[in-house]
């Protein structure tokens, strides 16, 4: 059973894990960047956010970086020496978000891939990595926003009512 509390903060609980395991994603990819064969992948926050919260759009909103092939696995590796999802903590492991849906790790549409296969651009998973640190950051503000406000009604309204 949830409380009303729980409920409220679900959306924060929801977006800060989802941004972490992308964080973790995009940092495998840079960890990749050398990799022959290594293929880029990129987690569609939108539509893990929507089926987390309960209501999935079916990729509306999806980032033109990001592939739509379904039926995909988390990180889609194909070499023992990439990092693999169980390095990050990926599906089924503490760390990845119980919400993440199987599709919504995907390849990351490139405009080039190296003469070894490689398809990371390192200069553009460092940018997504950043703004991706910084929306983290953004929602956690947001959330501690969130329970300041809420503590500070709880203390306001047992304070005042002592009659």
């Amino acid at each position: 059973m949830t409380s009303p509390l729980d409920a409220g903060l679900g959306l924060y609980r929801h977006a800060l894990a989802l941004r972490g395991y992308r964080q973790a994603i995009l940092t495998a990819d840079i960890a990749n960047a050398s990799t022959p064969g290594f293929k880029a992948v990129d987690l569609n926050f939108s539509q893990a956010m929507n089926r987390a919260m309960g209501s999935d759009t079916s990729g509306a909103g999806m980032p033109a970086a990001v592939g739509t092939d379904t039926g995909v696995k988390a990180l889609l590796v194909n070499d023992a020496r990439h990092i693999s999802a169980s390095d990050l903590g990926g599906p089924g492991t503490a760390s990845a978000p119980d919400e993440l849906p199987r599709d919504a790790v995907q390849y990351q549409v490139s405009a080039q891939s190296t003469i070894d296969g490689n398809t990371v651009d390192l200069d553009q998973e460092k940018v997504t990595a950043a703004g991706n640190a910084v929306d983290y950051a953004a929602t956690a503000t947001f959330a501690t926003q969130t329970i300041k406000l809420l503590l500070t009604a709880m203390g306001g309204a047992a304070q005042g009512g002592g009659a």
